[in-house]
């Protein structure tokens, strides 16, 4: 297992793989059965441009030139505190019970700390059940809940 740094170019040479992680990891959540794979191509444009404005941190994670993983995350401010905010982290399904999502977390969490930011945080889909258990193994632990309903 390697990690590298991403940036724009390397975003760009892997976009399909990390579209593809990204799709995958949207259509589990339990309200974008329509989400597209095109969708989440564009959405990786989006990486790319915060990478190429310095306002994101990004890390690949790979067996030999496979990407098995990537995470995403940015620093932003909320509830008084600088924290950095893991907006994507994901891990390909025949990769995973090998430590790579822990190892992404760790690799960012220490970016922050690099940068003086005190916390990470992250949301996790709270009809699944594993990914929080994963997130509390490593560390993390509820701080709010959300809330929805269909408007009738």
């Amino acid at each position: 297992m390697i990690i590298e740094a991403l940036n724009a170019e390397s975003v760009r040479q892997y976009r399909r793989e990390i579209a593809q992680l990204y799709y995958e990891n949207m259509h589990e959540c339990s309200c974008l059965d329509h989400y597209t794979y095109e969708t989440a191509y564009d959405k990786i444009g989006d990486f790319i441009s915060h990478l190429e404005k310095d306002a994101a941190i990004g890390y690949g994670l790979f067996e030999d030139t496979d990407l098995c993983g990537y995470i995403w995350a940015y620093p932003h401010r909320f509830r008084e505190e600088n924290r950095m905010y893991v907006n994507e982290i994901r891990v390909r399904e025949d990769c995973r019970g090998k430590g790579y999502g822990k190892a992404l977390l760790t690799f960012v969490e220490a970016k922050a700390k690099e940068q003086g930011i005190g916390a990470v945080y992250l949301h996790a889909e709270a009809s699944n059940p594993d990914t929080i258990r994963f997130y509390e193994s490593v560390g993390y632990h509820p701080e709010r809940i959300q809330f929805r309903k269909e408007c009738e």
